[in-house]
């Protein structure tokens, strides 16, 4: 528990400024072009290679230190966890795109956008509805999903952050439309390792927010979207906040169209910050039920 909070408010108020994943992204193309031989076969092989070491590596320095002592043990934890999550980095180009679009510069919050996008929304309720959706996609993958892996795997130490971290990183990098069969299965384990904490994730919104339209949002909704674990947050938070998330996006490129999800009216820029407060209030909810857990432990 306590270092998940030191982690948190150490990465809210010193984020790193850039993620040690993109150094990984290099080698990692170079190891699949040794081993992709165009199979799912090769393509475990590469995923075991990339990944067991770096969790071995990590649990031993945490055994190592806490042999010594658990203040080392525990300020390990600690740098690993702030090291996967990225919470800061992804609200705050959400805050600013909030900004630029409330003061009606679009050019500006399209600008922001474009740093980790390429298909850029013409429009001020276009931008702000892919916003939201990044930024609850986003929650999932750099915040909430590393949590429970980290609470679920604690055990070890704080592999359990570094494998979902670094699964997501697989997953984004080895595309299937590239790598064909060799990268189906570092999709999969991240999917698998999505469907937990997206539901987890989920239900926090619908508790932070209208839950009911949430529920009613998640069942009949979150399955029509083309990762489910994805639809599931993203149908969950719409119906939350009583916006309409997916649909079709004009942009510069041409036209997307995605599942419609959620229910009430499109997304205007101040529902940005909204759903900036929804992330922060089931984050709330996380930590505290975290903290009465731990002192129901305490009492026993």
């Amino acid at each position: 528990m306590t270092a998940i909070l030191a982690a948190i408010l150490l990465e809210h108020f010193r984020p790193l400024q850039s993620s040690w994943t993109r150094w990984l992204t290099r080698p990692l193309q170079t190891l699949a072009h040794l081993l992709n031989a165009g199979t799912h076969q090769h393509g475990v092989i590469a995923w075991l290679v990339a990944v067991l070491p770096l969790l071995t590596i990590t649990s031993l320095i945490f055994f190592t230190l806490t042999s010594i002592s658990a203040w080392l043990g525990w300020l390990w934890q600690i740098a690993v966890l702030y090291s996967c999550i990225r919470f800061k980095s992804v609200t705050t180009p959400a805050s600013t795109i909030a900004q630029a679009l409330n003061h009606n510069d679009l050019p500006k919050a399209q600008t922001q956008y474009s740093v980790n996008h390429h298909e850029i929304p013409e429009t001020t309720h276009g931008l702000a509805r892919v916003t939201i959706e990044c930024l609850f996609s986003d929650a999932l993958h750099y915040l909430f999903g590393i949590l429970f892996w980290f609470i679920l795997l604690a055990p070890l130490g704080p592999v359990g952050a570094l494998l979902y971290r670094l699964s997501h990183h697989l997953a984004h990098t080895w595309q299937p439309n590239q790598m064909g069969e060799f990268a189906q299965f570092s999709q999969r384990v991240s999917q698998v390792l999505d469907a937990l904490p997206a539901r987890l994730t989920a239900l926090t919104f619908a508790i932070a927010g209208d839950f009911e339209d949430a529920v009613y949002c998640w069942r009949s909704q979150a399955a029509d979207w083309a990762n489910h674990g994805i639809g599931i947050v993203l149908a969950s938070a719409a119906g939350a906040m009583e916006i309409k998330l997916g649909g079709k996006i004009q942009h510069q490129q041409g036209e997307t169209w995605r599942p419609e999800l959620g229910l009430g009216k499109p997304p205007e820029a101040t529902d940005i910050n909204s759903a900036i407060s929804l992330v922060w209030r089931a984050l709330t909810i996380w930590l505290l039920l975290l903290f009465f857990f731990a002192l129901a432990k305490l009492a026993h």
